[in-house]
């Protein structure tokens, strides 16, 4: 990191339960970078996992955002070869996108519980929680790779392409990260990375790499679009266009109702 833990680059404020850090180092082929890690509060901010109908073409991020009115969006997962099916479980309401848990995903994201009880949105680790029980009273599940398990450990295995990497997080405190970073790094380099920064991350779900992973921040305070980098580098700040066919978005919950 091009930064020491006494001048550690200091969180943005969106909102309350929205803040954005942006920190700067070097991959470890001495390449600039820069790691993007949006910090959401579940009780503040609603999540949806949303995918295309069959009659539906998919969407830009900024697309995404602009018809649901979301503060955020990341891509939800990878999909396979026909542009719209996740490569592991997907469910948006009653809406299945992938019906199949893929037995070598160990990670799910899960929002928007049938019951108070239970945090609004979490990731949930398949070898330590009671992921089958759990499933069933959330409205949204998406399932992908495990990076880092909720005990911390680093999974990803040595070597690999570098590319662009999109990851949805949380940390101690429930708080959900939505990450990015554009420099291409292999999957060790991104997730050495994130452990070693002083924000106690607990559980990363990988999402998406190469030139289709994006994240999207659009609020009064701050407007902008991260895509990870094309191969052949033709667009400066990444291809905001790509179509994406399943996004994480993020909306203000309404306030509560004021007391009688």
């Amino acid at each position: 990191w091009l930064f020491t833990a006494e001048n550690l680059p200091p969180w943005q404020k969106l909102d309350t339960g929205l803040e954005l850090g942006l920190f700067p180092g070097r991959t470890s082929m001495g390449q600039p970078l820069q790691m993007v890690i949006l910090r959401i509060d579940p009780k503040e901010y609603a999540f949806s996992v949303l995918t295309l109908t069959p009659e539906e073409e998919a969407r830009s991020l900024d697309d995404w955002a602009t018809l649901y009115q979301f503060a955020a969006v990341i891509n939800a997962s990878m999909y396979l070869p026909d542009g719209r099916t996740s490569t592991g479980y997907l469910r948006s309401g009653q809406q299945v996108n992938n019906e199949r848990i893929v037995s070598r995903f160990g990670a799910f994201f899960v929002a928007e519980p049938d019951h108070a009880d239970l945090p609004g949105a979490a990731l949930l680790d398949r070898t330590t929680d009671p992921w089958e029980v759990l499933l069933p009273q959330y409205r949204y599940v998406v399932q992908n790779y495990r990076l880092i398990s909720a005990e911390r450990r680093l999974l990803w295995n040595p070597g690999g392409p570098r590319h662009s990497i999109a990851a949805v997080g949380r940390d101690n405190t429930g708080a959900i990260l939505f990450i990015h970073c554009r420099e291409p790094l292999t999957g060790v380099d991104f997730g050495t990375l994130l452990l070693s920064l002083p924000i106690d991350i607990h559980l990363v779900m990988y999402v998406e790499g190469g030139s289709q992973a994006g994240l999207l921040i659009r609020t009064p305070q701050r407007t902008q679009t991260w895509m990870g980098r094309h191969p052949a580098d033709i667009w400066t700040t990444g291809n905001e266009s790509a179509p994406l066919p399943n996004v994480i978005g993020i909306r203000k919950r309404p306030a509560p109702p004021p007391l009688p």
